[in-house]
């Protein structure tokens, strides 16, 4: 089975989860969106903040250019605009590294150096994998922080996304 297709699927969904989970947060006050309210990276900012580094981080490894955040809780931005307009473009860049990416090379190694600097390697296949997985995880603890505020939250679920899909 080529592998392709089906990471090409979850980089639309991604795209399609993030813009609800955004468009849920855009009520917001900016003093809501700072609030340090107990979560692993604290505030709303803080955790959609995560996902984008995370993300600049992995496709840094896997295309060898970009973005590289230097911490995993780095604040590239402190404003909800600026975050979502870079979340939007960031999803797209996600799109475009899995289209160009040939069928060949999820079944290869991706060797790279973490934060701290040590090297690794891991298949590509189960990288790319994380990559989707790892927003899956942190997009639910913003859904939380968005439902401590009163704010309907919107259905994630990949199985809503094929149904829309269809």
């Amino acid at each position: 089975m080529d592998p392709k297709p089906h990471f090409e699927t979850l980089a639309r969904y991604n795209r399609w989860a993030n813009r609800r989970l955004y468009e849920a947060a855009a009520p917001l006050t900016d003093a809501q969106f700072v609030e340090d309210r107990g979560a692993f990276f604290g505030s709303l900012c803080g955790t959609l903040n995560h996902i984008l580094v995370a993300d600049r981080l992995w496709l840094e490894r896997i295309e060898g250019h970009g973005p590289k955040p230097s911490s995993l809780d780095e604040i590239l931005h402190h404003d909800f605009a600026g975050l979502r307009t870079a979340r939007e473009a960031e999803d797209e860049r996600i799109l475009s590294v899995v289209a160009a990416t040939p069928a060949e090379r999820f079944e290869t190694i991706l060797a790279y150096r973490n934060t701290a600097g040590v090297p690794h390697e891991l298949p590509f296949a189960q990288v790319m994998t994380h990559v989707f997985n790892h927003q899956t995880h942190h997009r639910g603890q913003a859904h939380s922080l968005l439902s401590q505020f009163g704010l309907k939250t919107p259905v994630l679920d990949f199985v809503y996304f094929l149904l829309e899909s269809r």
